[in-house]
């Protein structure tokens, strides 16, 4: 959503450049009347050369004109730039409403299949199994969509705010991972941190919701054989700097800054719903940090930098 004051409104500034245009219509004539009937006078009174007189009249008339038009351009070029951005979001939200349909109905016909299969099949111990940790994944896959558009909401309400707790991040990030292999069955994430142990006010399960954006995005857009997440811990003028390194796709220098935008989804027949880099740069923000990407082109890898600040190290 844009948000604008009311005087930025189009409305307004459509009707102010109406307004505009009929208020340099009226002053024009009236104007040109009055100003030309007053310095008839003055010339007949004073015997004053009437050439001099109609040139300062023509003068002021221009100026006056000249700041109407240029006011009436101004609020059209305003409008015409505030519905390219609202045609943009348009097809933004086009495109998450498309892959997020998707993103729903696959797990979705998936359960419906399995489910119909256990009933109306006798299926081995071994099977069921099989059959039953597929549901799983779906369910899991369902859960973390649902999820995504409630955190946006919470993240995106002007009353939320965050529960920070002074916490060790190295211990954070090392316990995420042991406790959450599941989620990265696909690929290999490691750990390295140059230091042992860094305290910061941190809400957890925020930080875990962006860790977790983060390494399943780098595992989905990987086409290597070994899907490799490394996520470095470093310390560089009283600035952390988290980074998670992969080596799948990677970026187009031209998406680059594109891709924290909501909605955004890198390339037309992409899969997903295009909140989670929104979400994780929105998280990062509440933490009062940043978050940058880095790559040096499609299929050469990339690099999602989170740096924080106000750290007190151990």
């Amino acid at each position: 959503m844009i948000k604008s004051r009311w005087f930025y409104h189009p409305l307004f500034i459509f009707i102010f450049s109406l307004l505009a245009l009929g208020s340099s219509l009226i002053i024009y004539i009236r104007s040109y009347l009055r100003v030309n009937a007053a310095l008839e006078d003055l010339v007949l009174k004073y015997h004053l050369n009437s050439q001099s007189m109609m040139q300062t009249e023509t003068w002021i008339l221009v100026l006056i004109l000249s700041l109407l038009v240029a006011v009436i351009l101004a609020g059209l070029l305003i409008i015409f730039i505030y519905y390219q951005k609202m045609i943009q979001l348009y097809r933004l939200q086009q495109n998450f409403i498309n892959g997020f349909t998707h993103e729903l109905k696959t797990p979705i016909a998936s359960l419906q299949l399995f489910l119909e299969t256990f009933t109306r099949h006798e299926l081995p111990r071994e099977e069921q199994l099989k059959y039953l940790e597929y549901m799983r994944r779906d369910t899991v896959r369902l859960s973390d969509n649902v999820n995504r558009i409630l955190n946006l909401g919470r993240l995106e309400d002007r009353n939320f705010k965050a529960d920070f707790i002074e916490q060790d991040l190295v211990i954070l990030i090392e316990e995420f991972l042991k406790n959450t292999p599941h989620l990265f069955e696909e690929g290999k994430v490691t750990f390295h941190s140059e230091v042992k142990s860094l305290i910061l006010p941190i809400d957890t399960a925020l930080f875990e919701m962006l860790m977790m954006n983060l390494i399943t995005n780098a595992l989905i857009y990987n086409k290597s054989k070994e899907k490799k997440v490394e996520i470095n811990l470093s310390i560089q003028d009283n600035t952390i700097f988290l980074d998670f390194k992969d080596n799948g796709m990677g970026l187009d220098k031209s998406q680059v800054k594109k891709i924290f935008k909501k909605f955004y989804q890198v390339g037309k027949s992409t899969k997903g719903s295009g909140l989670g880099l929104y979400i994780v740069h929105s998280i990062a923000k509440l933490h009062r940090g940043e978050i940058h990407a880095y790559s040096l082109g499609v299929g050469a890898g990339s690099v999602f930098r989170v740096s924080l600040k106000n750290m007190e190290q151990k």
